[in-house]
């Protein structure tokens, strides 16, 4: 019957792959974001370590507490530690380029239990001596882009931040790392954090990130034995890191503030199967809402596309009635219209795959316009496909069910007659007004919503962030990445702004070591020559280091 009504199908599809299309692009970012599993070995047994304070809570520990954590425990099968890199400089054959990069433990392959598909992985041979160990793992993404899949990269030298370090292998296409919405492109062992990032390590310092207990900077994680839960593991680890916190405040007499934070920390265990929390903390909120949109968007489709089959029901009163009168049952008629309604709706749900691909794109995108871009892998899988496939079915019952059912109660005499009133009755009647209702209120909650939107946004426009956001332009550079230090880095900053200053239409110039607004900062314990600070007055500031002009191009009252 459908052949029949071409146009009706078409209609009724279109409005049904929109809707189921908008769902499926939402559903596969949450389940891309905030849902998979890490693809390593028994994700459930992993558990993330955090630590709470009155200050609130982190997750970043020191390297002498994460040597506690790991050799005094009795509950875990291995615990790894890493940390992100800044953009690292890359050159391979004398092409340069930025690669994302980590430090890792020695152990964090093999705790995670992830071999690499071509070569091997970092051990804790490759770890054990600081600078021992100048090598690297890099990821199947990056083989591609930078080796073109040769297989003779393993083993080749390559330039990571001006140091040269080896190929081991390249990890399989499924592992991108232990932060969801990161892609790490290199990976090197925890010893050569003074090689590739000499500035934050301050190797030889007290301030050491491999030596200073107070120096808070490694993501851990670990793998609980079998038969071992959460509370007894958290129980055994507990008094270890207190221990450490208790030494790291030893370092700290001379800053109190510090020092009473570090006696506060308390050491938790959340689950580490679905990786770091930090890209689900962020969007988890807005994907939630944005699902909200999207079902409210696909009720109206449904309530549209009944409203619809109440109509042509009307126009098929007569036929149907004829072949209840030949001794079709209800139930058997109510069946054949609810396939033609399945059928319509697994259409619409093909078609909505098809505009789902194109929308969660595009919402990627929009979600990675930022310096640090999120990178997620939203190809359709066997769960965007099943959720598509139940969504679609759930949609024929809520679009097919009463109006199949409605079009099959009738008065089998008046039906046959011809010129009869179709469907008319007060009963359609009640049941078309109800869908009416239904998509105005409906459609009204969005509006109101779309309102409230367009408003904050505005607001968020309007907002004074403390300079004049108009013709601005930020330019982010780190010279130190490819050997500029000392005077040299000085008269290249100063020749770059003689130069871009030079352009015409710039109208001033300066620089600073963090942007406006970048939430990067920090901090210094002021002092006042002759003034002996009284116990809590040794308060920590956050400070910038800017460059002449500053203000003035910002246009910041001072």
């Amino acid at each position: 019957m459908l052949a029949r009504s071409p146009g009706f199908a078409f209609v009724v599809v279109l409005s049904l792959a929109l809707g189921i299309g908008a769902n499926t692009a939402i559903f596969g970012l949450i389940d891309a974001a905030l849902l998979k599993m890490l693809p390593v070995k028994d994700p459930e047994q992993l558990v993330h370590f955090t630590w709470v304070s009155a200050d609130g809570s982190e997750d970043s520990f020191s390297f002498p507490t994460f040597k506690q954590l790991r050799d005094r425990n009795q509950v875990f099968a291995g615990v790894v530690a890493f940390r992100e890199l800044p953009d690292v400089d890359f050159e391979v054959d004398g092409a340069a380029g930025l690669a994302k990069g980590q430090v890792v433990s020695g152990n964090y392959y093999s705790v995670l239990g992830v071999n690499a598909m071509l070569g091997r992985t970092i051990t804790p041979e490759d770890d054990r001596v600081a600078g021992a160990g100048p090598v690297a793992v890099i990821s199947y993404d990056y083989w591609v882009k930078r080796f073109n899949r040769d297989p003779r990269a393993v083993g080749k030298k390559i330039t990571v931040n001006g140091s040269s370090v080896t190929v081991l292998g390249v990890t399989p296409p499924e592992f991108f790392g232990l932060q969801p919405g990161e892609r790490i492109d290199v990976s090197m062992p925890l010893s050569m954090v003074a090689q590739v990032w000499p500035d934050w390590a301050a190797a030889g310092t007290p301030y050491s990130v491999l030596s200073a207990p107070f120096r808070n900077w490694l993501h851990l994680m670990a793998r609980l034995k079998p038969g071992v839960s959460e509370d007894r593991a958290l129980a055994n680890v507990q008094p270890i890191f207190r221990q450490a916190a208790r030494e790291a405040a030893e370092g700290l007499a001379g800053l109190p503030w510090l020092r009473q934070g570090f006696l506060q920390m308390k050491v938790q265990l959340e689950p580490g199967n679905r990786g770091l929390a930090a890209l689900r903390q962020q969007f988890s909120k807005p994907l939630l809402v944005l699902m909200t949109v999207v079902g409210l968007l696909l009720l109206i489709a449904c309530a549209n596309v009944a409203s619809l089959l109440l109509a042509r029901a009307s126009a098929r009163q007569r036929e149907i009635a004829l072949r209840m009168a030949l001794g079709a049952g209800r139930r058997r008629l109510v069946r054949q219209l609810m396939t033609e309604s399945v059928l319509l709706a697994l259409c619409g749900g093909a078609l909505g795959l098809l505009f789902a691909f194109w929308g969660s794109s595009g919402l990627l995108a929009l979600m990675s316009n930022s310096p640090t871009p999120v990178a997620l892998n939203v190809q359709p899988d066997a769960r965007v496909l099943a959720f598509t496939a139940l969504v679609s079915l759930s949609t024929a019952v809520l679009f097919g069910l009463a109006p199949a059912w409605r079009a099959t109660r009738l008065d089998l005499t008046p039906a046959l007659k011809e010129g009869a009133r179709s469907l008319g009755s007060a009963r359609s009647s009640n049941l078309g007004k109800a869908l009416v209702v239904s998509q105005v209120a409906l459609s009204l909650v969005l509006l109101i919503g779309a309102t409230l939107l367009v408003r904050s946004l505005q607001k968020l426009r309007d907002f004074y962030p403390g300079f004049d956001k108009q013709n601005v332009v930020l330019l982010s550079v780190n010279p130190s990445l490819v050997g500029y230090g000392g005077s040299r880095l000085t008269r290249l900053y100063q020749d770059l702004l003689d130069q871009i200053k030079a352009v015409p239409g710039v109208r001033a110039i300066s620089f600073s070591l963090h942007s406006p607004m970048s939430q990067h900062f920090s901090f210094t314990v002021p002092t006042v020559q002759g003034y002996t600070p009284r116990p809590g007055e040794n308060t920590p500031v956050s400070v910038n280091i800017i460059g002449p002009e500053y203000f003035k191009t910002l246009r910041t009252p001072v």
